[in-house]
């Protein structure tokens, strides 16, 4: 499996400050060189959330987790969606500090010197497993509930402009 790299100013190709051009050029290479039969047509282009700025350059990118099975994606040899949500947050925080008074801080993890996030719907944390009413939920519904152990989507963010 590749790695995607994560950085300060870009997810893998794609970089901030980039044109649609050229994100379009992006996206198509990822999808010639790992577009596999069961992903739908645009997959790519669905993965890769860009967002752009009044002069049409990029100035924000998003990716789901769900880009694990096809990449490691990493941040500075950090496997983001494979690491538990709080040995992330700890790891990276040592690089770089996390907003401690971001709004939706649990859920979010802003590092504004390295413009990243990471998101997730649900804050679970393990203590949580051994608590009754987690006991209690039939192994599926487990199952489902510990996915958020994990982020569910990393960002990059120009530095000098907030979270959006």
């Amino acid at each position: 499996m590749d790695n995607l790299i994560i950085e300060p100013g870009a997810i893998g190709t794609i970089k901030i400050g980039m044109s649609k051009d050229e994100v379009e050029a992006c996206i198509q290479e990822y999808a010639r060189k790992y577009q596999k039969e069961y992903h739908t047509r645009n997959y790519f282009k669905n993965v890769f959330r860009v967002e752009y700025d009044a002069n049409r350059r990029v100035d924000f990118i998003e990716i789901p987790s769900s880009l694990k099975d096809e990449f490691n994606c990493l941040f500075y040899d950090i496997d983001v969606f494979n690491t538990k949500a709080d040995d992330l947050v700890t790891r990276i925080d040592r690089i770089s500090e996390y907003d401690r008074n971001h709004w939706e801080l649990g859920y979010t993890y802003f590092f504004p010197e390295l413009g990243l996030s990471l998101w997730r719907p649900i804050i679970f944390k393990e203590e949580y497993m051994e608590e009754d009413w987690f006991k209690e939920m039939c192994p599926e519904n487990q199952e489902d509930e510990m996915r958020h152990l994990y982020f569910e989507a990393v960002s990059i963010a120009k530095r000098d402009v907030d979270q959006k």
